[in-house]
């Protein structure tokens, strides 16, 4: 009994030790300093876990945080941000569309740490978050997303490709086929960093082309299960490519012009690797496209570049790719003349006869 006591005793002098530095650090970040603010920003980042039991104090904290994410110190920015995520889970749902127009706004941020925290905190609070609190800003998500997608920092890249896949999980019902765009615009990219540099953009982007594969409505699922998916090996990413190509062709043949505008844009992306699967996925394309519009816009820019490329590229495997690549396209261009020759025969054989009848 003397123990419970003790116990409860201490409990209720550690709460109020806990109100007692909240409510110092809620003010303290209002400091002229900037050096003052950021150290009570990250004291109270922290401490905004243990205001579970108050919620006057907790409301009064993310308040002050909210405002500093405007801060002019990038520090204070991520540091608010960092502690509006740490929330407790009985809490969070209240705060939830709050916390996220936070992060909508500093993936915009001018600094690239900021950034790399709105990503990695979007990736916490999603988990976690109503489809309802979601929903109103999702398609802004989704662009913000694809724009850091390209980031030279390995851990954006990551976290950016990552938090595409997990908004996945919102895109449904009355956003559904606005979503559904927006994986078509990403997904020449994804594709392409499926085999970057990087081995945990890899993954990334292998697990988030299987969270919206649900969304395409075409038989992919197999490919996805398959060795060359899933390994590391130059020749089985490019068996890949061309096992999904054949369906994109198949299913998406609307779509085709806008996924070759995007995949010649990367071939002046700033990784050797990404330019070289650029390469192989347009090659691939127009290999195993019939169709003459997409052909005749397309074949002599892309064959003229992987040229220029051939001759000018320092980097040994844009220039295996485009060697390799011109000699496919080549044998294509030329099945693609047998083929259309052979069936303006049978045409002009089937007009001929019919006009032959007709006189009879």
């Amino acid at each position: 009994m003397v123990g419970n006591l003790l116990s409860q005793t201490l409990r209720l002098i550690m709460n109020d030790m806990v109100q007692t530095i909240c409510l110092i650090l809620t003010k303290s970040i209002n400091r002229q300093q900037r050096f003052q603010r950021e150290a009570a920003a990250a004291a109270l980042s922290e401490f905004v876990r243990y205001s579970g039991g108050f919620d006057s104090l907790l409301e009064q904290m993310v308040e002050a945080l909210c405002r500093h994410v405007s801060d002019e110190s990038p520090t204070v920015r991520g540091l608010c941000l960092r502690g509006l995520v740490q929330i407790p889970s009985i809490h969070i749902h209240q705060y939830a569309t709050q916390v996220l127009s936070v992060i909508l706004a500093l993936l915009d941020d001018l600094d690239e740490s900021v950034q790399l925290t709105a990503v990695s905190c979007l990736l916490t609070i999603l988990k976690s978050s109503s489809k309802d609190a979601v929903e109103p800003i999702l398609l802004n998500l989704s662009v913000r997303l694809r724009n850091l997608q390209v980031s030279m920092n390995v851990k954006m890249r990551r976290n950016a490709f990552a938090a595409f896949g997990a908004l996945s999980n919102f895109g449904v019902g009355s956003q559904r086929e606005a979503f559904l765009e927006q994986i078509h615009a990403m997904l020449p990219r994804l594709i392409l960093h499926i085999y970057d540099d990087d081995l945990s953009v890899r993954q990334a982007c292998r697990n988030t082309l299987k969270q919206v594969a649900p969304f395409m409505e075409i038989g992919v699922y197999g490919i996805f299960n398959s060795h060359c998916f899933n390994s590391d090996h130059r020749s089985d990413y490019e068996t890949f490519v061309r096992d999904l190509t054949r369906q994109f062709v198949q299913h998406f043949p609307s779509r085709i012009d806008s996924y070759m505008g995007s995949t010649i844009q990367a071939f002046e992306a700033p990784w050797p690797i990404i330019q070289a699967n650029a390469i192989y996925f347009s090659s691939s394309i127009l290999c195993l496209c019939d169709d003459q519009h997409i052909l005749s816009l397309f074949y002599t820019q892309v064959f003229g570049l992987l040229v220029v490329k051939l001759s000018q590229s320092a980097d040994a495997i844009v220039r295996a790719t485009c060697s390799s690549s011109l000699g496919w396209l080549l044998k294509s261009i030329n099945s693609h003349s047998w083929r259309s020759t052979r069936l303006e025969r049978v045409e002009s054989f089937r007009w001929g006869y019919e006009s032959e009848s007709t006189k009879k």
